[in-house]
């Protein structure tokens, strides 16, 4: 072979090398994250909490709303995703203990602790949702103090149902809807015998939270649905987020840090959740309003009134707002 003939060969051996690596390049795997390793190893910290009826609804599911199935994927394996999600994220922290609640307020205001608060936000709305449901709910009727209450905001009890159940079905992305009392700040915040306020229907959107201490992440608006102006005004806003009435820059807002500690001008008492994995599993694609309707039926009033505070009762001076 000529010396032309073998640099050529060689030649050609170099170009077969680096059409073979271009080809078929070598890529490094990637470490596993560190969060991941925790998921794999380290057992939950938190428990997710415990329902009253959790044993029925695991054999049963929830009577007229959920098959076990459907229990299954909403509550018991997205529950305990949520809470594996805050171990892994609050883990070595000083409040790796906190419960979510106490983690919604605290990161509110955090740009830099966007998932810790969606986490633990979706976890605390999620359980709030479960807890009003039952395998014997009381019915509305037999808490006539808590009836008249709503109907004396509501007009009826049926005017209740339709708002917060066309407000649900016509929520084009997946959050919550609640019922909450608003405390009218005029009112002495430490006698319940003067205190004042009404009942109000709010919507949450995503991981949106009801309470006006995390104004910043409240979500109230639906960008989906929203014209171009009001969307404009929206986001001018600072803070963002503001949940109308209830929001930073309303009056509540302005008020809520006047409250005395662990004080609150809006408690929640019920809320219904339209994220798709909750009814997609019994319901179907189009079976929206048929779960929200079921899930009406469902409610535990018991759990309602007692989350409502005296004066939602009546006992007191009640004073419904226009």
């Amino acid at each position: 072979m000529s010396t032309i003939e073998k640099a050529a060969g060689t030649a050609e051996d170099d170009e077969s090398t680096r059409a073979s690596s271009i080809s078929t390049p070598t890529i490094p795997r990637a470490a596993a994250p560190a969060r991941r390793l925790l998921h794999q190893t380290r057992p939950l910290h938190r428990e997710p909490p415990r329902l009253t009826y959790a044993e029925s609804f695991e054999r049963h599911g929830i009577p007229g709303l959920l098959s076990p199935h459907g229990y299954n994927i909403a509550w018991l394996q997205y529950q305990s995703q949520l809470i594996q999600k805050l171990d892994d994220l609050t883990a070595g922290e000083s409040f790796e203990d906190d419960d979510p609640k106490t983690l919604v307020i605290r990161f509110a205001r955090d740009p830099m602790a966007a998932s810790l608060f969606n986490h633990a936000s979706m976890a605390h709305n999620n359980h709030f949702f479960f807890n009003g449901l039952s395998v014997s709910p009381l019915e509305l009727y037999k808490s006539p103090a808590l009836q008249k209450s709503l109907i004396d905001t509501f007009g009826s009890i049926e005017t209740l149902k339709m708002t917060m159940v066309d407000t649900a079905a016509a929520m084009f992305g997946p959050g919550f809807v609640w019922l909450v009392w608003a405390r009218d700040l005029d009112s002495p915040t430490t006698n319940s015998s003067n205190r004042k306020g009404a009942w109000r229907i709010l919507s949450t959107y995503l991981a949106g939270t009801p309470y006006p201490e995390a104004g910043y992440r409240q979500q109230g608006l639906d960008t989906n649905t929203t014209d171009a102006p009001g969307y404009d005004r929206y986001m001018n806003q600072q803070p963002v987020n503001t949940l109308g009435a209830f929001g930073s820059f309303s009056r509540a807002g302005r008020e809520q840090s006047k409250l005395p500690p662990g004080g609150t001008n809006i408690m929640p008492v019920l809320c219904v959740n339209t994220w798709e994995h909750v009814y997609l599993r019994d319901f179907g694609v189009n079976g929206k309003r048929e779960y929200l309707e079921d899930w009406w039926n469902c409610i535990d009033w018991d759990v309602v009134e007692n989350l409502t505070p005296p004066e939602g009762k009546g006992q007191g001076q009640f004073f419904s707002k226009a």
